[in-house]
C-alpha cells in the first residue's frame, strides 16, 4: 500500500519496525509510565539521559523528535 499525504516518502507505519530501536523503546517505555508526560522532544531526551546516559547521550533533540515521529506514525504514541 502506498502512503498518502505529506509523509509520501515515509515507509508505511509498522509497529514492529517502529520498535527496533533502543530511543524508541526508550521513549515509548517513558509514555507507558506516565501516559500524561510531556512528549516534547527536549523533554524526553532529558529524561532518555537521566535513566541512562550511556545509551541516550549522544543523541540530539532533532533524533529524538524524529524517532518519537515514528511511534506516532505507528500509533503507539499520541500525536497532541
Amino acid at each position: 500500500m502506498q502512503p498518502f499525504g505529506r509523509n509520501r516518502g515515509r515507509i508505511e507505519p509498522d509497529q514492529t519496525r517502529a520498535l527496533s530501536h533502543p530511543v524508541r523503546l526508550g521513549i515509548l517505555g517513558l509514555f507507558i509510565r506516565n501516559a500524561a508526560r510531556s512528549l516534547a522532544a527536549s523533554d524526553l531526551l532529558e529524561d532518555l539521559v537521566a535513566e541512562d546516559p550511556e545509551t541516550f547521550g549522544e543523541f540530539s533533540v532533532s533524533q529524538v523528535a524524529y524517532h518519537r515521529v515514528c511511534l506516532q506514525d505507528a500509533h503507539l504514541l499520541p500525536t497532541e
